[in-house]
C-alpha cells in the first residue's frame, strides 16, 4: 500500500511531499517524492499513530522525533492494524459509536442547561457581590443618562409634593445605612407609571406612579421592593448573566468582535430591568418584611400593583387598537377608551394580566404568594 502526505523531519518546520509505502511483509518506507531519497523505513521504527476523528490529518510519529501526515484515513488504520494488531483509537471508537455520541450529546445539553439554569445565575450573583461600589456608580450614572435621553423627562412634581414624599421615605431609607440610597423622580413619558432601582441605590420613581398611587404607604411598599433589589445587587446580576451568557454564545459562533458590544452595552442592558421571577420574589420578601415591621398593611403593594397591571393593560389594548393616540388622552377618556376595548375582549380579559410590563412576570401569582408569605 502507498499513502502521500506531508514529511516533517523535526529539525524543521518546512514540509517535504512524500510517499509512505508498506509492503505485503510489513517493511515501511517514506521517500521523498521529488527525488526519490529515504526518509524513513521500518515499521518498528513508527513510535505512535494519532487517533482518528472525522476526516481530519493523522500523523504517523516516529522514534526519531519526524511525522508523517496523511488524510488518507483508511491506508494509515490498515498500517495501524499492522502496527498495533488491529486496536483502534480511543477518540475513533468513541466516535464511531452511536450510543455514545447520543449519551455525550445528552449530557452536554444537560450540562448546558444546568449551566445557565444554576452555574450562571450563581457566578453572577459572586461577580455582583465582588463589585466595589465605584463599579456601581459608573454603571448606573451611564444608564440614567440613556434613560433620561431616550425615555424620560424632568419630573412634572411640584417641590412640595417631592419634599412631602422625600420625608415620608426618610425613616425607609434610615433602615439601611449600610446603603447608599436615594431617591429621585422623572416623568415617565411613554414608561408610565414605574419604579426602577439602579445598582449604586438610585432609585427612580416616574411621576405616573406617584400619580396613580392612593396614599404614600402604598409608595413606600414600593419603594421597600426596590431597595430589596438593590440590597440584593439584582440590577447587576441580572446584567453579568446576560454578559455570561453573550460570552457563551460568541466563544460558541466564534464573532469575537461581539465582545467589545458586549461591554459597551452593559448600562444599555440595564435599561431593560428585565428581574427573573427569582429576583422579583426576593424583592417582593424583602417588602413584605419590611412592611410587617412597620405595621404596614400588605394590601398597600398589593392595591398598587393592581392599579399598575390595570394602567399597563389599559395602556396595551389602546396601543394594539391603533384607533387612538395615547398621548392625546386624557385619564378620563384613557379610561373610558380602554373600558370599550376591554368589553371587546372581555373572553380575552386574563391575557390583560400576563407580564405586566416585562419587569414584572407572573404577577397575579406573584401577589398571591406576597399576600402569604410568613
Amino acid at each position: 500500500m502507498s499513502i502521500h502526505g506531508k514529511w516533517y523531519s523535526g529539525s524543521s518546520a518546512q514540509p517535504t511531499e512524500a510517499l509512505l509505502s508498506v509492503s505485503d511483509d510489513g517493511q515501511l518506507r517514506v521517500t521523498a517524492q521529488s527525488d526519490g531519497r529515504v526518509l524513513a523505513q521500518e515499521l518498528a521504527a513508527v513510535a505512535a499513530i494519532s487517533s482518528r476523528l472525522g476526516n481530519t490529518a493523522r500523523f504517523i510519529k516516529f522514534d526519531s522525533g519526524a511525522s508523517f501526515e496523511t488524510r488518507d484515513n483508511e491506508q494509515v488504520d490498515a498500517i495501524q492494524k499492522q502496527w498495533q494488531g488491529g486496536r483502534k483509537g480511543l477518540l475513533h471508537a468513541l466516535e464511531s459509536h452511536m450510543g455514545l455520541v447520543v449519551a455525550s450529546a445528552v449530557i452536554v445539553a444537560a450540562l448546558m442547561w444546568g449551566g445557565a439554569i444554576w452555574g450562571v445565575p450563581a457566578a453572577s450573583k459572586a461577580i455582583a457581590y465582588k463589585l466595589p461600589q465605584d463599579s456601581l456608580d459608573t454603571v448606573a450614572e451611564e444608564t440614567l443618562a440613556i434613560l433620561d435621553r431616550i425615555h424620560f423627562a424632568p419630573s412634572e412634581l411640584s417641590d412640595v409634593r417631592k419634599a412631602e414624599l422625600h420625608k415620608h421615605f426618610a425613616p425607609v431609607l434610615a433602615e439601611y445605612p449600610q446603603l447608599p440610597l436615594t431617591v429621585i423622580f422623572r416623568h415617565g413619558g411613554e414608561i408610565g407609571a414605574n419604579a426602577f432601582a439602579l445598582p449604586n441605590g438610585t432609585m427612580i420613581f416616574t411621576d405616573e406612579m406617584v400619580e396613580l398611587a392612593h396614599s404614600d404607604d402604598e409608595l413606600v411598599a414600593v419603594l421597600a421592593h426596590e431597595i430589596g433589589h438593590v440590597a440584593l445587587r439584582h440590577s447587576m446580576r441580572a446584567a453579568i448573566a446576560n454578559t455570561i451568557l453573550g460570552f457563551v454564545y460568541v466563544t460558541l459562533v466564534g464573532d469575537g468582535t461581539a465582545l467589545s458590544d458586549l461591554m459597551i452595552g452593559l448600562p444599555v442592558a440595564l435599561t431593560t430591568f428585565s428581574y427573573s421571577r427569582s429576583h422579583e420574589t426576593e424583592a417582593d420578601e424583602f417588602s413584605a418584611a419590611y412592611l410587617d415591621r412597620s405595621n404596614i398593611d400588605r394590601t398597600r403593594f398589593i392595591d398598587l400593583m393592581h392599579r399598575l397591571g390595570e394602567t399597563a393593560a389599559c395602556t396595551r389594548l389602546i396601543e394594539d387598537s391603533k384607533e387612538y393616540d395615547l398621548e392625546s388622552l386624557n385619564d378620563d377618556e384613557r379610561l373610558e377608551v380602554c373600558e370599550a376595548l376591554a368589553s371587546d375582549h372581555s373572553d380575552d380579559s386574563a391575557s390583560m394580566w400576563l407580564g405586566y410590563l416585562s419587569t414584572h412576570p407572573d404577577l397575579e401569582e406573584r401577589l398571591e404568594a406576597f399576600r402569604a408569605q410568613q
